[in-house]
């Protein structure tokens, strides 16, 4: 039988249970999931600065929608009403009274020179950079 002792860290203790390994871990990848989480937030608020929403509604009336506030607007268009919103830096036609709905597939609009018209109510929307 040895009498010999098992070495020691150089501060003298023991080291980490296993545990405390785990929760060590489990810790850092929780800081970093939150870290990802938040910079990929940060990046898509930015969504929208910049650009503005023209919607034509034919015999030259147009009005220009800031795509960097959320808001809902109704539009009363002869026999239709028009239900665009602005969210998170983009546009949408919703629940148009439209006989096709084809507007409404036309999806968020988020980029310069996106697109959407609803033919049956005579309004073209075109998402455009801001002028200053």
């Amino acid at each position: 039988m040895s009498t010999r002792k098992a070495p020691e860290n150089a501060s003298g203790s023991k080291g980490l249970k296993p545990w405390m390994k785990n929760l060590i871990f489990a810790a850092v990848i929780l800081v970093l999931a939150a870290a990802l989480y938040f910079g990929v937030r940060a990046a898509h608020s930015s969504k929208g600065s910049g650009l503005q929403a023209t919607v034509d509604f034919g015999d030259g009336i147009t009005e220009t929608l800031p795509l960097d506030t959320d808001h809902d607007y109704l539009y009363d268009v002869g026999n239709y009403v028009v239900h665009l919103q602005v969210k998170d830096g983009a546009i949408a036609f919703l629940d148009s009274q439209c006989p096709d709905h084809v507007c409404e597939q036309f999806g968020w609009l988020d980029k310069d020179g996106a697109w959407a018209a609803c033919v049956p109510a005579g309004v073209y929307v075109v998402v455009e950079t801001t002028v200053e």
